[in-house]
């Protein structure tokens, strides 16, 4: 019989009856609640819980943009439930690639998924479908960047250490662990779109970072066919989404399966962001290739250093490699 404690729902009154405000609040919070964080941790976060719980404690205490929220009963009480959220998760808050951070909202400390964070809940989450965590590559203008549909490989080049030129778009590769293999590319153009529509231009978030938050959106974006296989990552994405609902939209309950509600959420975030698609032409949207894959946009190649996915496969008659951006 396990002799972990029964965890329950901590109400605001019986948090604060053990817990203060401030940063030795914070450190009240891990001392005296951290058994109950623990029992309800994935087995990546409980194996090592005294790290996990450090680097929390480190990054929140140290983090100046929380200092207003730590000192309020409402804002620290967020904090322990933000903090409950990625232990259940099996998220890493703080170290050198945290898998989600604070960021202040309304009074309160919001918990925000990074690329790292779904690169990692697409692999080892929930119904992880990838076989390898998906790495986010940026695009410049002046970069040589072709995908071969056939093949299910890419090429890029570029010089090192001259001006790539401005950022034009991100790209990513999914290897699955059925043997799928899918290359898609989204440009800068529509992530831009995306964060207008979802009112991240004026996130504490976004003005912390631009360009953090380009690749988590990016990432996220080239993450949509994942989503609606693995439910750790849909889970994920439904917590971002949930952050940035506007205010005027109405929330229902909806009892479909996650995997299904997000992947409708993300089809109509899409919407009106590919004008192409609607005329058999996607070149402004996201590109997913790979087996059928069938996108691509045009742009002058360069020469440099080569980085090349798998040894390709035999291409199919009449297909070609494709610039991209």
């Amino acid at each position: 019989m396990s002799n972990q404690p029964q965890t329950k729902n901590q109400t605001e009154s019986e948090f604060f009856a053990l817990v203060g405000t401030g940063r030795k609040g914070v450190e009240d919070m891990f001392a005296k609640m951290g058994e109950e964080i623990k029992a309800v941790s994935t087995p990546n976060v409980s194996k090592d819980f005294d790290t996990w719980k450090i680097r929390a404690l480190v990054e929140i205490a140290n983090d100046d943009n929380l200092k207003g929220i730590i000192s309020t009963r409402a804002g620290i009480f967020s904090i322990y439930q933000g903090i409950a959220k990625a232990a259940t998760m099996g998220l890493q808050i703080g170290g050198q690639f945290p898998h989600a951070y604070f960021v202040p909202m309304g009074g309160k400390a919001v918990l925000i998924p990074s690329q790292d964070g779904y690169s990692f809940m697409a692999t080892y989450g929930p119904g992880r479908v990838l076989k390898l965590a998906p790495q986010l590559h940026e695009v410049h203008e002046k970069d040589e960047f072709r995908i071969d549909d056939a093949a299910r490989t890419y090429v890029h080049n570029f010089e090192p250490f001259k001006d790539r030129g401005k950022l034009v778009g991100f790209f990513t590769v999914l290897e699955y662990v059925d043997g799928r293999k899918m290359i898609p590319y989204v440009t800068m153009s529509q992530v831009e779109e995306i964060e207008q529509g979802y009112g991240n231009l004026t996130s504490p978030a976004y003005k912390k970072s631009k360009l953090d938050m380009d690749k988590k959106t990016a990432m996220k974006k080239l993450l949509k066919p994942v989503a609606k296989e693995a439910e750790g990552l849909a889970m994920m994405m439904a917590l971002d989404d949930w952050q940035y609902t506007p205010p005027t939209e109405p929330i229902e309950p909806d009892m479909r399966d996650v995997t299904e509600r997000m992947g409708d959420r993300l089809d109509k975030a899409a919407e009106g962001m590919e004008p192409g698609e609607s005329q058999g032409n996607r070149h402004e949207g996201v590109g997913t290739t790979g087996a059928g894959g069938k996108d691509g946009v045009q742009s002058t190649p360069r020469t440099g250093s080569t980085s090349q996915s798998e040894p390709p496969e035999k291409p199919e008659p009449g297909k070609k490699p494709r610039d991209l951006f």
